[in-house]
């Protein structure tokens, strides 16, 4: 019976499509934990872009363990969610600034893409 709960709320989410209410998503490059970097801001549109970082989000593995990061590259604005990204050529990790006390891995995929991505802006 849990089984089929589960099922039936991931066809409902799946159904409604995160990206089709995410119209931009801001990245900001960050000097630290609380300071941005105000040179170097990007709004990102493009909805295959979009739909980019929300899929890398969204499939992201909770890592266990207490956290203990150094100061993020960026964080990430998606809809009313904020994120810190570390980013590199082959892995990534993000924290959902409502529960820093959680950071998750982002698939090697998902983390070549953002790389890619961020690198030529």
């Amino acid at each position: 019976m849990k089984k089929l709960i589960l099922l039936t709320l991931f066809f409902l989410f799946a159904g409604c499509s995160t990206t089709e209410k995410i119209e931009e998503i801001t990245v900001y490059e960050m000097e630290s934990f609380s300071e941005v970097k105000e040179e170097w801001v990007h709004v990102i549109t493009n909805k295959e872009d979009i739909e980019m970082f929300v899929t890398a989000i969204s499939t992201a593995k909770e890592e266990p363990g207490i956290v203990d990061m150094i100061d993020p590259q960026y964080k990430v604005e998606v809809g009313e969610d904020l994120y810190f990204l570390w980013v590199s050529e082959d892995s990534g990790t993000i924290m959902n600034l409502e529960n820093t006390h959680k950071v998750f891995t982002l698939s090697k995929s998902s983390a070549e893409k953002i790389h890619e991505y961020l690198k030529d802006k």
